[in-house]
């Protein structure tokens, strides 16, 4: 079991699956919500994940453009957020204990990094978003995931990249 919490402590969550798979995202508006040049994450499924304190103090933003984070009111730390298809949780993995055996094995809106990002190790790299779920093993949610990717009209490709989360 992988546990994680927000700097204060106050929003504490369990994770009942191992987490081998992380993805960095390069895209512009994680930069600036991060301050740094991607955000390191996992996708946990809904009946694998539980809150075990603080829901209560969990603000989300959110954009017109469906991008969207959850945070501590108290301490302002990143916490899980729902995607938007409603059987994921995106999960920060800076704030999970205990993550032996991780690794990053997909880098996504590459397109859009930091000028001054060097991006290391052997993860794949993608031009845009990749196909979170055939690494959840869920094939089958792919194609309507992508097609909403494409619904949207006048919304740039490093917006289309959090409009699950």
């Amino acid at each position: 079991m992988n546990k994680g919490k927000c700097v204060c402590g106050d929003v504490t969550y369990e994770i009942n699956e191992p987490i081998t798979s992380l993805y960095q995202c390069h895209c512009t508006m994680c930069q600036q919500q991060t301050g740094s040049a991607s955000q390191t994450g996992a996708f946990v499924n809904i009946d694998k994940f539980r809150w075990c304190s603080g829901e209560a103090s969990i603000t989300t933003f959110s954009k017109p453009t469906g991008y969207s984070y959850s945070f501590c009111r108290c301490c302002g730390a990143t916490v899980p957020n729902m995607f938007r298809s409603g059987d994921l949780y995106w999960v920060p993995a800076g704030a999970i204990a205990g993550l032996a055996g991780a690794e990053i094995k997909n880098h996504i809106f590459v397109a859009n990094k930091a000028d001054w990002d060097t991006i290391g190790g052997d993860g794949v790299q993608h031009e845009g978003f990749y196909p979170v779920y055939e690494d959840q093993q869920k094939c089958e949610h792919a194609s309507a995931i992508n097609s909403s990717f494409t619904s949207f009209s006048g919304i740039t490709q490093q917006h289309k990249s959090r409009q699950l989360f």
